[in-house]
């Protein structure tokens, strides 16, 4: 299904295209209250980040269409200002913070498979990693 460019942002990180919004939503999706989405122009994939996160629980969701494969990662940095808001270079920040190894997963899933010991969370983090790369 085509995402509509209205109201969305356009960025090319590493050669991809990416539409990202802001948008607020209670009970309905990984994080409540504002948050972040860019979606790869191909439709791949998508990153969502919630604003305004305790420090000692941020997270970030990294998903292939249609929620397929879906991974939480742990501790990603802060991407928007101190006043809680999120710039361009702060949505080119969360991309490419995205694309590097090493990131601990806090929960993932595969198709319907929920409940993925940690060596295979971590590989299907890989697998993600390696498709949006």
């Amino acid at each position: 299904m085509a995402i509509s460019k209205k109201n969305k942002n356009r960025i090319s990180v590493d050669g991809k295209e990416y539409l990202w919004w802001i948008f607020d939503e209670y009970d309905q999706t990984e994080f409540d209250g504002i948050q972040i989405k860019a979606v790869c122009a191909d439709q791949t994939h998508f990153i969502k980040y919630g604003l305004q996160q305790k420090d000692e629980d941020r997270r970030l969701v990294i998903a292939l269409k249609n929620y397929a494969k879906l991974i939480h990662l742990s501790s990603p940095p802060k991407f928007e200002n101190d006043q809680g808001i999120i710039t361009k270079s702060g949505i080119n920040r969360m991309i490419k913070w995205c694309k590097q190894d090493g990131h601990l997963v806090q929960y993932a899933r595969d198709r319907n498979n929920f409940n993925l010991n940690d060596e295979e969370k971590q590989a299907l983090a890989k697998e993600i990693l390696k498709m949006i790369s």
